[in-house]
């Protein structure tokens, strides 16, 4: 490691680390000092009709001061366990969208807290204003003025941000929809943004950038739900919203070769479990136990094969990800993707119809060794 390398290092652990510290001291606030009744008042989300609709209280100040978890913040007032009565209320959130005003205003919209198992799971569709001062404003909307989104992304054009995407509740997605939902920053009003054109999908986890125009808005990157019989694919191309005429226009057509490998019984594959095995292998230690599950030994030899085109292609290499895999067969760039349900895999280009049909072959044949079940494709137009 040269000095260059342990230098970003310190910086990064610095970073994490100023982190703790601001967020143990706004932890340390006490918690406001309300009855029982109003905690009870003010435990869960609320519904609201319209909107804006004023939600200010001082135990979702606090929560949006301190960031206090839902769970944590619960057991602070003793509440009811929330399989009793549902979520509470909290702003420790991911897929939330924090927009810097030139007035000096932050934007908050949205996001969700845990994921769909957890007893305190909630999607919001809330807008928190914090001036420069640190005073807070929590405004509500109506769930036909602005629905639960998350993963969505947020761009200032003008006096309006522009919400572009997200992944939301599952019975709110449409396939081939992308919603757009502009916020007026003077009224703080909702209004949906019907256009027109070809959008990106249901899209979410995306950039948004505003372009050099002034009135459009460029997507790119981020995930496309196809469907809840499909896989989500990455979105590999680049796509612009005028937002004066809310066309979308398609500003790249990558004709990339894909696809998504599943196991047939769709239960999850033992990828993860095979590698832990690898390195335990390669790197355990005298009286280290193993966390292999299976009767069956794994497969090591099979994982050597995985994503090979022969037995004389170079081995894959670890990608920007820690679940992603190249492979290069005939100069051409090939991720693989591994998920806990499936692997994914992009051609960063297209390879001749033998070689495809080769490569496909192979890394089913691999993956069903691995797995001890069998596995199939889906194709990805």
């Amino acid at each position: 490691m040269n000095d260059d390398d342990i230098d970003s290092q310190n910086d990064t652990w610095d970073s994490v680390l100023d982190e703790d510290r601001r967020k143990a001291e706004r932890r340390a606030e006490p918690p406001p000092q309300i009855s029982p009744e109003e905690f009870k008042r003010w435990r869960s989300p609320r519904t609201v009709s319209g909107g804006p609709v004023p939600l200010d209280n001082p135990l979702w100040h606090w929560l949006v001061r301190t960031g206090f978890d839902a769970w944590n913040a619960n057991r602070h007032f003793e509440g009811p366990a929330p399989f009793d009565e549902g979520p509470m209320w909290c702003f420790d959130r991911f897929g939330q969208t924090v927009t810097s005003l030139p007035d000096g205003r932050r934007i908050h919209i949205g996001g969700e807290h845990e994921d769909h198992y957890d007893p305190d799971f909630f999607i919001y569709n809330d807008v928190v204003v914090i001036d420069p001062e640190g005073r807070i404003s929590i405004l509500g909307y109506a769930l036909d003025v602005f629905p639960p989104t998350d993963f969505h992304s947020a761009t200032l054009v003008g006096n309006e941000l522009y919400l572009v995407g997200g992944l939301g509740y599952p019975d709110r997605r449409q396939t081939e929809v992308t919603p757009v939902f502009v916020l007026d920053l003077e009224q703080m009003s909702f209004r949906p943004l019907v256009t027109e054109g070809e959008p990106p999908g249901w899209i979410y986890k995306h950039a948004a950038e505003p372009s050099d125009d002034g009135h459009s808005i460029v997507v790119s990157g981020g995930e496309v739900w196809r469907g809840p019989e499909l896989s989500t694919q990455e979105n590999v191309d680049r796509w612009s919203l005028d937002t004066d005429s809310g066309r979308w226009t398609r500003l790249t057509c990558l004709e990339w070769q894909r696809w998504t490998l599943l196991p047939i019984d769709r239960n999850p594959n033992r990828l993860w479990e095979t590698r832990q095995a690898l390195w335990e292998r390669d790197h355990g230690w005298v009286g280290m136990g193993s966390h292999w599950p299976h009767a069956e030994a794994p497969d090591l030899e099979a994982l050597s094969e995985l994503y090979r085109i022969d037995d004389e292609a170079a081995a894959v290499t670890q990608g920007a990800r820690y679940n992603e895999y190249i492979a290069i067969v005939d100069g051409t760039r090939v991720r693989f993707t591994e998920e806990r349900w499936e692997v994914k895999v992009i051609v960063e280009g297209r390879l001749a119809p033998d070689r495809l049909d080769a490569l496909q072959r192979r890394t089913l044949a691999a993956l069903d060794r691995i797995n001890g079940s069998g596995w199939e494709m889906e194709a990805v137009p």
